[in-house]
């Protein structure tokens, strides 16, 4: 796909803002910073996608346990479609695709592309998908958590695997972590003792499809 975005810049020295615009959507040629003429830049080369090359034999669902950010959940679904995640299971407070605007925005369309439903309580729904042969994996900092990172964390998955994120401020239903197989860990500098959950979710995503 042609990309459509060039950069321009403005030909005000003491100014000099540089930005890429759609020129498709481009109508006038005056700096928006300080009113100056524009240039026009190069254009962006046209965008390549590599390969993917993970782990094909496992089937990756995503449990979304009440997360209540749509912007982090739309981001969740952009990664769902790149990594070639089959479903994504919305559970209580978390929004759904045609709820909030913010959400489609962060998924860019992939809301579209990635299966979805929405489940009102977590612990039932782990509960029917050990009993359909799928393994847990909660992504939650708990002592007896794994580093995601290390051999002994990398070690064969199973053929049917949900990977469990959890709100922000609450983690991950004490019940769902009784359920799971296993709880994994992203080791973290800092005092803060979490990250985003939607960077949380993608690094743990190509961590287990590319092991």
């Amino acid at each position: 796909m042609t990309n459509k975005f060039a950069f321009l810049e403005c030909t005000n020295l003491a100014c000099s803002f540089r930005f890429p615009l759609d020129l498709t959507l481009f109508k006038g040629e005056i700096c928006p910073r300080c009113g100056s003429a524009l240039r026009l830049g190069s254009h962006q080369s046209d965008q390549w996608t590599p390969e993917w090359d993970g782990n094909g034999a496992v089937n990756l669902v995503g449990i979304l346990d009440n997360i209540r950010s749509a912007q982090n959940v739309g981001s969740i679904f952009r990664t769902a479609e790149a990594a070639s995640i089959s479903h994504l299971y919305l559970c209580g407070l978390t929004p759904a695709p045609g709820e909030n605007r913010a959400l489609a925005k962060a998924a860019l369309g992939s809301e579209t592309r990635v299966g979805w439903s929405s489940h009102k309580n977590g612990v039932h729904l782990a509960t029917r998908l050990k009993t359909e042969g799928c393994q847990i994996f909660a992504l939650e900092c708990l002592p007896e958590s794994e580093n995601i990172f290390t051999p002994k964390a990398n070690k064969p998955l199973p053929q049917k695997l949900g990977l469990v994120v959890g709100s922000e401020p609450a983690g991950i239903d004490p019940e769902i972590l009784a359920l799971s197989d296993r709880k994994l860990s992203i080791p973290m500098a800092g005092k803060k003792s979490s990250i985003n959950v939607a960077v949380a979710f993608g690094i743990a995503v190509y961590r287990l499809l590319h092991s």
